[in-house]
C-alpha cells in the first residue's frame, strides 16, 4: 500500500532541501506501507535525517483512494512520486513548496 502525506515542515540550516528563508515549507511524500501510523513514523524519521522536522501531517491518504490530477497534485509531483516510490519500494518526497513561494 502506498500513502500520500502531506507535510508542514521546519527545514534546519543543515538540510539539504533548498532553502528561501521561510520558516515553514509544505510537502507531500509517498511511503510505501501497510500502516498508516508506520508511514507517518517512518516519513518523519526520513525528514528529520535530514534536519526537517514535522510541525504537522495534514492530510494521509491511500493513493488509490482518489485520481491525482488536479493542478496542485502536478505542482505536488504526486504521480511522479507514486512511480518512482513503486519502482524502488522507498519513500520519495515530492516537491517542497516554501511559505515565501506560496504567497505569491
Amino acid at each position: 500500500m502506498f500513502w500520500v502525506i502531506d507535510t508542514k515542515v521546519k527545514v534546519l540550516p543543515q538540510s539539504s532541501l533548498p532553502q528561501d528563508g521561510s520558516t515553514f515549507y509544505f510537502g507531500r511524500s509517498i511511503v510505501p506501507d501497510e500502516s498508516r501510523e508506520n508511514a507517518v513514523a517512518r516519513l518523519t524519521a526520513t525528514l528529520e535525517e535530514d534536519f526537517m522536522l514535522v510541525e504537522e501531517v495534514s492530510r494521509v491518504a491511500t493513493y488509490d483512494s482518489q485520481q491525482w490530477d488536479t493542478e496542485a497534485d502536478e505542482d505536488y509531483e504526486t504521480k511522479e512520486s507514486y512511480e518512482e516510490a513503486r519502482q524502488t519500494g522507498g519513500i520519495v518526497f515530492g516537491c517542497f513548496a516554501s511559505e515565501l513561494s506560496m504567497e505569491d
